[in-house]
């Protein structure tokens, strides 16, 4: 990596919104030789950056730069390829379908995105979580202090899986690797923690995610708009059982996108990116490159 900084040590920056009473933090940094666009990463319900995988984000840092957001609005680079977990799975395709009609020729060109154990908006063959496993969902994700035991290990991992579980509990022990010590930054914690905001960020998330799920409001979803996506290719990776939402939907977002290609991986659920990083982030730059013309992006943000 051309640029020693990992996901670990590097710190975070801020930015103000358009009228600066908003103020984002995000973290840039990776292989700057490089004429690839940086991948944008969005993040799951209630995360923050710092529950990205360092070995699935080092892996593709590598090779191009990344950018790690806790919400949207950071720069204005020539060309961006975006890559949507979970919930930023959801608001990685309105990125897709929006970003050129609101930001026309002063937005960045969407080249390419990954969605990883994500699905779509309500629409036809989507079926939604049973009953007992949204119940479970929402038991575990909703906890005032998430942490492996009482929340990922369910929701992230096949609980009744040895091989998951351990896969999982390696992913925490790896996450905690950026702190003080490495990073001079305190690590932050979920969205909502201790519901010392009394649950307004999780409240607001989980309002969002209810709406895009809503058959009633399809016509604000990105189901029925997948064929403006023609000149865009897609990866989509998923755990061959997702507890949070349906591998089902993957298979059917595969089937309705024009240039989309689907990988599933074995004996995993929702965080399969996690349980397979290194192999999933080769997976990725694969994709990512595919197609990369020299001139393509000279850009910084």
């Amino acid at each position: 990596m051309a640029d020693s900084t990992t996901h670990q040590t590097a710190k975070t920056q801020y930015v103000n919104g358009p009228n600066d009473s908003t103020k984002y933090a995000y973290r840039r940094f990776g292989n700057a030789n490089t004429t690839a666009p940086p991948v944008l990463f969005l993040i799951h319900f209630r995360g923050t950056m710092d529950f990205w995988d360092p070995l699935l984000i080092n892996t593709i840092a590598a090779t191009r730069p990344v950018i790690l957001l806790d919400q949207s609005g950071v720069g204005k680079p020539a060309e961006l390829d975006v890559f949507g977990f979970s919930m930023g799975g959801y608001v990685t395709q309105m990125v897709a379908l929006d970003a050129p009609a609101k930001l026309g020729t002063s937005g960045p060109n969407i080249r390419r995105l990954v969605l990883a154990g994500t699905g779509t908006s309500a629409g036809e063959g989507i079926e939604p979580n049973t009953q007992e496993r949204a119940g479970q969902v929402t038991k575990h994700a909703t906890v005032p202090e998430p942490r492996y035991d009482n929340c990922f290990y369910w929701i992230f991992f096949h609980p009744n899986s040895e091989t998951s579980q351990a896969a999982g509990k390696a992913w925490w022990k790896r996450i905690h690797e950026r702190d003080e010590s490495t990073s001079g930054e305190p690590r932050s914690n979920a969205v909502s923690w201790q519901y010392a905001d009394q649950g307004a960020g999780l409240k607001a998330m989980a309002g969002a995610q209810q709406i895009w799920l809503d058959p009633a409001q399809v016509a604000d979803g990105a189901f029925e708009r997948f064929g403006e996506l023609k000149d865009t290719p897609v990866l989509i990776g998923q755990g061959v059982d997702d507890y949070m939402i349906p591998t089902s939907q993957s298979v059917v977002m595969q089937q309705r996108l024009p240039d989309a290609r689907l990988f599933l991986y074995p004996d995993s659920g929702h965080a399969f990116l996690y349980q397979f990083a290194e192999e999933f982030g080769k997976t990725v730059v694969s994709f990512l490159d595919a197609g990369l013309k020299a001139s393509l992006w000279s850009g910084r943000i």
